[in-house]
């Protein structure tokens, strides 16, 4: 961390903030947060306070009362909540349930910075929250060069804030940030699903691309359960149980969704007896970034919940 009186000589200059990017321009930042010479070296070899990363990101933040006036924008004055196309707009509709919660200032919590290669960082911050867990605000590529800190990359991430963790993946030729954070059951906190969902890098913007398959169909927004299990009651009085497994693999680029399913039958009347195991499935989802979104291919997880479910969870995964 900086020492109080570097923290000093630094907040002037760092509140002193950003130019913005010409589009035609390939070597100037997006954002700059100007900062003297000096103490540019010494604070590259510490942290910023985070009200100074939200002052830095968030145009209409206010330092004196920690609260960051609607409508949100980042510091190149873009809105945080932009209007989408409609034909991702109708896509992604359904995926957004959860209702705003009240402001309120923020606090070091609402910033998360994860270091990664070349020694640049993704900043995101959660500047609103949302009764869904989902908290929303700009996230960024950052790097320190000699006049301070630069923005590389910025865009607007809403996902889940409950123990989120951020990277950066390619997918063929493009960047692709990956969130994952877990989303618990309010009424059992410590039954929890890995979420994952991911933000293309599409130029020096992050944008949200809904999944769509090759015919263009919607599936929805490019966030999915990495685990997920149900039970059902049969006719026959035995319980089957449905688990549904995920892991993604970016290996070169080359994205790949492995989808594995297994569904079981135990009978209640012979606990001691181990489930029978039904029927396992898996599937290869290849993914790519086309213009319509991330194209991918149809999952079994749903297929199977109604082929072999008697009752369907409330929201199940894609």
């Amino acid at each position: 961390m900086l020492q109080s009186g570097a923290v000093r000589r630094l907040l002037p200059f760092a509140l002193a903030l950003f130019a913005c990017k010409r589009e035609d321009s390939t070597d100037l930042p997006i954002c700059l947060n100007e900062v003297a010479g000096d103490e540019a070296e010494e604070s590259q070899q510490g942290e910023l306070p985070p009200e100074i990363w939200f002052q830095f990101l968030l145009r209409n933040y206010n330092r004196k009362t920690g609260l960051v006036a609607a409508p949100v924008k980042d510091c190149s004055g873009k809105l945080v909540e932009a209007p989408r196309p409609p034909e991702t707009s109708a896509c992604l509709a359904a995926a957004e349930t959860g209702r705003a919660l009240p402001e309120r200032a923020l606090t070091p919590d609402d910033l998360l910075i994860t270091p990664i290669d070349g020694g640049r960082q993704l900043v995101w911050v959660k500047a609103r929250y949302f009764d869904d867990g989902d908290a929303l605000g700009p996230v960024a590529i950052t790097e320190w060069t000699k006049r301070g800190i630069a923005v590389r990359s910025i865009g607007a991430l809403r996902a889940h804030a409950n123990r989120a963790r951020m990277r950066i993946e390619s997918i063929g030729a493009d960047k692709v940030l990956v969130v994952e954070s877990d989303v618990c059951d309010p009424e059992n906190p410590k039954k929890c699903d890995r979420m994952m969902r991911l933000l293309p890098a599409v130029g020096e913007h992050f944008e949200e691309r809904a999944m769509v398959l090759d015919d263009g169909t919607c599936v929805g927004a490019a966030e999915f359960a990495l685990h997920a299990s149900t039970e059902v009651s049969q006719p026959n009085g035995q319980i089957r149980s449905l688990e549904l497994t995920r892991t993604v693999d970016f290996t070169d680029g080359n994205v790949v969704m492995n989808e594995a399913v297994v569904i079981k039958d135990r009978d209640p009347a012979k606990p001691d007896e181990p489930a029978k195991v039904y029927r396992n499935a898996n599937v290869q989802r290849p993914m790519a970034l086309g213009k319509a979104g991330l194209v991918t291919k149809p999952g079994i997880w749903d297929p199977l919940l109604a082929e072999h479910g008697s009752v369907r969870e409330s929201a199940p995964p894609k």
